[in-house]
Parts: structure tokens; sequence; C-alpha cells
């Protein structure tokens, strides 16, 4: 199921990065003008933001912006993991988020759009970016392996497990590489409060995780037992950062909410007048039956 949901997410992204990269690569000699001489343009009756591939990006970036609000509704559908878990809805969302945007811009002709759709636009450029920092934050949470996210408590029951893991994968090897690697996970503390404490965590994790790799690639391990027990520990580092970055996280996550929820709100409103604007005069139903054969 997961691989099934990893390879359609691959198509998905592949499929709105060929119609982005195709329709930029046919309007390379169109969006370099100036916005006033553009309608001399051959091309500008198939890609103006009010023509008809035009409007097409505009409906389909902003189709995107609606859909990816099914993983809120995903959240809320208590027990139905046979639709999916909350990790492949959320890179689903992420991806949404990207392209999106992406595809808005594009339907601008490549222009700061002007007026109300202006206060729209730079929402959804912040609701975009602090998407990106939102998913960062959460990312640092404490998990399973599985991806589910765990209290406190649950975290130093997870850690008691992949350490009991750990020495019944190793217990015939006597060699000190593996106690030193042990050593990196066991004594990582770091006390964070701040965002730049997230900085100094993660170049430690990243440190710590090159020094494990280093040692057990010099270790007796035989291969296979020497890749579960890189596994092993880096699930161990994950949780423990995890562990000691959890409280500025969830501090910076209540933050994030009251910044992100309002902008996104104030997009899909404006976003709504400006369709209905253009439905009702704006003649973009007839410019998008164009595209029908």
């Amino acid at each position: 199921m997961k691989l099934l949901g990893n390879l359609l997410l691959s198509l998905f992204v592949a499929f709105n990065i060929s119609v982005l990269a195709g329709t930029l690569w046919i309007g390379r000699s169109y969006y370099p003008l100036e916005k006033a001489t553009r309608h001399t343009h051959d091309l500008h009756q198939w890609l103006a933001p009010g023509a008809a591939w035009g409007l097409m990006l505009g409906v389909w970036g902003t189709g995107l912006m609606v859909v990816m609000l099914v993983y809120t509704l995903r959240k809320w559908l208590i027990g139905f993991s046979r639709l999916g878990g909350l990790g492949a809805w959320l890179r689903f969302h992420i991806v949404c988020g990207i392209a999106g945007p992406l595809f808005i811009i594009v339907h601008s002709g490549l222009y700061m759009p002007a007026g109300l759709i202006s206060v729209a636009f730079w929402c959804m450029v912040l609701v975009a970016l602090s998407g990106i920092f939102g998913r960062y934050v959460h990312g640092l949470l404490p998990r399973l392996r599985g991806g589910q996210e765990i209290a406190w408590e649950g975290a130093m029951l997870e850690m008691a497990d992949l350490r009991a893991e750990l020495v019944a994968e190793t217990r015939d090897d006597r060699g000190d590489e593996i106690g030193d690697a042990v050593a990196l996970v066991e004594d990582f503390v770091y006390d964070a409060r701040t965002l730049g404490d997230l900085v100094g965590l993660a170049i430690e994790t990243r440190f710590r995780r090159r020094s494990i790799n280093g040692l057990l690639a010099v270790s007796a391990l035989p291969f296979p037992v020497r890749r579960r027990a890189r596994r092993t520990l880096f699930s161990q580092l994950r949780l423990r950062r995890g562990m000691e970055a959890s409280a500025v996280a969830h501090r910076l996550f209540r933050y994030w909410h009251l910044f992100h929820r309002p902008l996104a709100a104030a997009m899909y409103v404006i976003a709504v007048v400006h369709i209905a604007t253009a439905v009702l005069l704006g003649g973009s139903v007839t410019e998008l039956l164009k595209l029908v054969p």
C-alpha cells in the first residue's frame, strides 16, 4: 500500500512538473515580453491570464490548493487507516501546496497581479513558505519508526525497545566501534529552547549521524548486521533529537497555527471572489470551452 502511494505521488509530481515545464518551454518567446506588448504575440490568445490555457493553469493551481485540504479532513477521520497514513497525506499536502502557487504564478503570466488578487497572491506565497517551515517543525517531533507522533513517555519506551533491538543485533561483537556508536546516542543531550537552538540541534544530529556511520563502516560486523545496526542507531538518534526538540517544537507549532490558518483563510476567500468575478464578468467559461475538442 505504501509503495503504491509513493508511486502515485511520484507520477503526480512528474505530471505537474511536465505541465509547468512544457508551458514555460512553449511560451519561452512570450513570457519575457513586456506586459504591454504581449498582445501582439501569437500565443497571447492562449497563454494570457484570461485566455484558454492561461485560465486552465489558474483552474488547476486553484484546484491543487483546494485538494490539499484533504489532509486536514483525513486528520479528522480517526480509524480510517485504509485511506492511507497521515504521513502519505502530508506529503501529498506539501506537493499540492508547492505546485499550486507555481501554477498560479504561471497563470498570471509571471507578472505580479494587481488589485485585490495581489493580496491573495501574497497570502498564497506566505502560506506556502510557512507551510515549508511548519513541515520542518513537524518533522522534529518524536515519532515511532512508522511515523506516528508520540508523547515523551512513548518516546522513552521506544528508545528502550530500540536499545534492546541493537543489543540483540550486535551481541556477538565486542569491538569498541559499537560501544562508541552507541555512546553517540546515549550521551546526546541538547537543551533546545529557541529557534536558534533547533539549528544547532540539527547540526549536532548530522555530525553524530556521520560519526555513527563512520564507526560502523570500520566495525567487524557482517554487512547485513551492520546495516540493521545502522538503521536502529539512526532511529534512536532521530528519536533522541525529537525528545530534545519537542518542547520548543510544540511551542513554535502553536505560533505557526496562529499565522498559517488566518492567511490560508484570507487566500481562499479572495480566490473565491476572483473566480466568481472571472466567471460572471470575464467570460472565463467561454475561453475554457476552447480547450474542449
